[in-house]
């Protein structure tokens, strides 16, 4: 009799819809050496939903909560054919409920819920809360001229100009990404919170599934101007880390990264997403590149009184 890690492996080798962030091989790869697992639902021998999560220890608390680098997490549902609206939203409750009675006990969970998910009335009714987060994303990139057209005029501007004097190119140099987003938040008196082993590791699993590369804009003088680390899978392309050196912050690099990733993607995806921001000056900025503002739902349950004092 299989296990739930491999009729789930074995459903995502043959379902390429799957979000990259929510495959079998994304958890395998990077989260081997910790416990991860996954609930699943199936009907007859067909598997219709599955929410995969990692089960953690902070201090004496069991935790499933998200993992950096890991953008969107959350059920993946398995739609019968042709069902009608009614149907539907029954089927989302029934799977959904299913699949939180199947969770460990836990003292906190809390995971992000990829935009395709549309409705947590199931995880309200079992006592969990959400907050909704927003994204943006170009939904269609089939025509590269329309989508460089819906971009605000200074960013179209900013791409003009960087292209005369920047020189793009794709690096295997990690650590080089590392390190630059290291200066920029020692300059701002902060730590980066992600290592090099795990940003390491994203990098290798991507480069072995042929799904992520990383992008540097450079000047004449070698200088690098910014860096952007994106990645995808058949339906969507995510823009999942990138930083600009203080001293170029002006030069438009960034904006023509961007404007790169997005063209390379149309070969790949349908969409673009800019993995959203709920940071004000953040928001801004890629709200400018057209997308379509998209919410998302941050799921979670303070199980504990403890942590529910300290506003976990």
């Amino acid at each position: 009799m299989l296990s739930n890690k491999e009729k789930y492996k074995k459903f995502c080798e043959i379902n390429n819809d799957v979000p990259l962030f929510m495959t079998y091989n994304w958890y395998n790869f990077l989260f081997n050496d910790v416990d991860w697992n996954v609930v699943l639902i199936e009907k007859g021998e067909e598997l219709v939903g599955f929410l995969p999560y990692i089960l953690s220890k902070k201090k004496t608390f069991n935790v499933i909560n998200q993992p950096l680098l890991t953008p969107y997490q959350g059920v993946w549902l398995n739609y019968p054919k042709d069902q009608k609206y009614a149907n539907k939203l029954g089927f989302e409750k029934e799977v959904i409920t299913d699949l939180i009675k199947q969770l460990p006990k836990t003292d906190l969970f809390q995971q992000k819920f990829s935009p395709q998910f549309t409705n947590w009335l199931p995880f309200y009714w079992k006592g969990f809360e959400q907050t909704t987060r927003y994204t943006y994303i170009i939904n269609d990139l089939s025509s590269l001229s329309d989508v460089f057209s819906n971009f605000k005029e200074n960013i179209r501007r900013e791409i003009r100009k960087a292209e005369k004097k920047l020189t793009i190119s794709t690096i295997t140099d990690v650590e080089l990404l590392y390190q630059m987003k290291n200066e920029i938040y020692t300059a701002n008196k902060s730590t980066y919170p992600i290592s090099l082993d795990l940003l390491t590791m994203v990098y290798e699993f991507c480069k072995v599934n042929n799904s992520g590369e990383i992008l540097t804009a450079k000047d004449e003088e070698d200088n690098i101007h910014s860096i952007l680390f994106y990645v995808w899978d058949n339906s969507s392309a995510y823009y999942l880390q990138g930083v600009t050196a203080d001293k170029f912050k002006t030069t438009g690099s960034m904006s023509l990264l961007l404007w790169e990733a997005i063209s390379r993607s149309a070969s790949k995806s349908k969409t673009f997403n800019f993995e959203g921001s709920m940071i004000e000056s953040i928001e801004r900025y890629f709200r400018a590149f057209g997308g379509v503002q998209t919410p998302y739902f941050e799921i979670k349950k303070t199980s504990s009184k403890f942590l529910k004092l300290l506003n976990y």
